[in-house]
């Protein structure tokens, strides 16, 4: 019996290793070029083991010896058969120009059992998106981004008080991990321009506001899986349950939402934020279609949750990068506060939008320098909606897409690769200078992605960026001390890039107006 036994199961495994190495052959077999994979993990064994960050996975690809010189690449995420794009005219085509075949990200919630983490602008599946994007991208149009300045300006004022209260030694100076300092100010800025509610982040980082922010992002385990399962196997979200967020985050967004709505009701106030379309959508809600998008459960509550998650995240890593890189080039932080100095003369010490956007020629240069090197979305993903698949014609090969195959784009890949950015992982602002744009390859620069899926909140996170550098760097010169990594090395346990250990940096007063 045991023996008949165990030849049943030497059988059964000899039939999953057979099947498993003819699937992941899958390349191999339609003689596409491809990078070799492993069984079962694919090409993204190092990201599994936490020995790289997602961007790192994808750029390690990018740059593999199998893909030197092709257009595209066949990979493995884990079982799932993909395509890594290289080639800037092709992404094109994929983001912009043939978005109606990728019209979908790959990763996905569970649309019924997570109403909340499904109903926004990144996991949202097409249809639903389209509605979504149509509602609320007149929110993040340039007027409205504008009018939003004076809250923004408001919370920098509360970043300067905060700064000036800390513990600084004899010689006017003080270590600070930076990340932690512009996570304060962005949680402060988003809940400011989202909910209309004031944080105090600054004021007390152990608000509620701030430890939500750090909370939706612990790596715990039923975390962990749920976002395995949306990005990799995302099939299979109904059968995990699996929901973007926790159940204490969750509470926490409907009672704010519920709370900033019913106040702004009372005191009948107008703000311009993300409140006053809410009440505004609400009431178009109870004349409209009963199948409308604004119908769903959680809806609203799903919107502020998405962004207090994505804005406060992607601007305080972007401005602790630009300040590790003005720390490590004093002359580069130099030059950028003589700028902001003589901005600060002519205004009478304050900013306006304008001037912050139109007046400050090398901040867009130094802050665009630090998005080509560290980028925010670090790398992106469409899903071939196509119904017949998606051809890939000369020169890039007759493969056709089938539908429903994931197309990755490696960002970080593109903007450190020296066909397009001589000395790629040199900090040099002088390449988006006006002369040097016009020789910029078109589509080698993706820090807010492209086409119709693009993030639709750049220009409103480019000018928080600006105003947190803006009110730091008019009173604090900002130099690498014993605890600066000499080398920035990035958390393998983060999505939006970060560094390792934290950035710590040490703060001179000095100001400059």
């Amino acid at each position: 019996m045991f023996s008949v036994f165990l030849a049943l199961s030497l059988s059964l495994l000899a039939a999953i290793y057979c099947w498993l190495h003819q699937h992941f052959r899958y390349w191999e077999r339609r003689r596409q070029p491809h990078i070799p994979s492993t069984l079962i993990v694919g090409n993204v064994f190092d990201l599994l083991r936490y020995r790289c960050c997602f961007g790192e996975q994808f750029e390690q690809l990018y740059k593999h010896e199998a893909a030197s010189g092709q257009d595209y690449v066949g990979i493995h995420v884990l079982h799932n058969h993909a395509l890594l794009l290289r080639e800037p005219a092709l992404i094109k085509r994929v983001l912009v120009s043939d978005f109606s075949a990728f019209a979908s990200r790959f990763e996905r919630s569970d649309p019924v059992g997570d109403a909340m983490g499904s109903l926004n602008l990144f996991f949202a599946q097409y249809e639903i998106w389209k509605e979504i994007h149509n509602i609320f991208s007149p929110l993040f149009a340039h007027g409205k981004v504008k009018q939003m300045y004076l809250l923004l300006q408001e919370v920098g004022y509360k970043l300067e008080t905060h700064m000036n209260a800390l513990n600084f030694d004899t010689e006017h100076s003080v270590i600070i991990e930076v990340k932690e300092l512009c996570a304060l100010f962005t949680t402060d800025v988003i809940a400011s321009l989202a909910f209309g509610i004031e944080a105090n982040s600054l004021a007390n980082p152990q608000a509620e506001f701030r430890r939500m922010c750090i909370e939706v992002n612990e790596p715990r385990l039923k975390r962990i899986l749920h976002l395995f399962t949306m990005f990799f196997v995302p099939e299979k979200v109904k059968l995990v349950r699996t929901h973007l967020y926790s159940t204490e985050y969750e509470k926490f967004m409907r009672a704010s939402i519920e709370y900033a709505i019913a106040e702004r009701l009372r005191s009948g106030n107008q703000r311009n934020d993300l409140i006053d379309i809410f009440i505004t959508l609400k009431r178009q809600a109870a004349n409209g279609a009963k199948d409308s998008v604004l119908q769903q459960p959680d809806f609203f509550v799903a919107q502020a949750a998405f962004l207090l998650l994505a804005g406060f995240d992607t601007s305080s890593s972007t401005i602790t990068f630009a300040l590790y890189e003005l720390a490590k080039h004093a002359e580069l932080q130099q030059r950028l506060r003589a700028e902001l100095r003589v901005a600060l003369l002519k205004s009478g010490g304050a900013l306006d939008h304008d001037a912050i956007c139109n007046e400050l020629p090398y901040m867009r240069m130094v802050v665009d320098e630090v998005l080509r090197l560290y980028p925010p979305t670090s790398f992106l993903d469409r899903r071939c909606t196509a119904e017949q698949g998606y051809c890939l014609q000369q020169p890039s090969g007759g493969y056709r897409i089938p539908q429903g195959m994931p197309v990755y784009i490696s960002v970080l890949g593109l903007h450190r690769d020296a066909r397009f950015w001589p000395k790629p992982l040199e900090f040099d602002p002088e390449r988006f200078s006006t002369e040097n744009r016009k020789l910029h390859t078109p589509m080698s620069y993706l820090p807010f992605g492209a086409g119709p899926r693009g993030c639709i909140g750049s220009l409103l996170g480019l000018l928080e960026v600006k105003t947190g550098l803006v009110h730091i760097l008019k009173n604090f010169r900002v130099e690498t001390c014993s605890l600066t990594l000499p080398e920035m090395k990035l958390d393998a346990k983060t999505f939006v890039l970060a560094a390792e250990g934290g950035t710590y940096l040490r703060f001179v007063q000095d100001k400059i107006y």
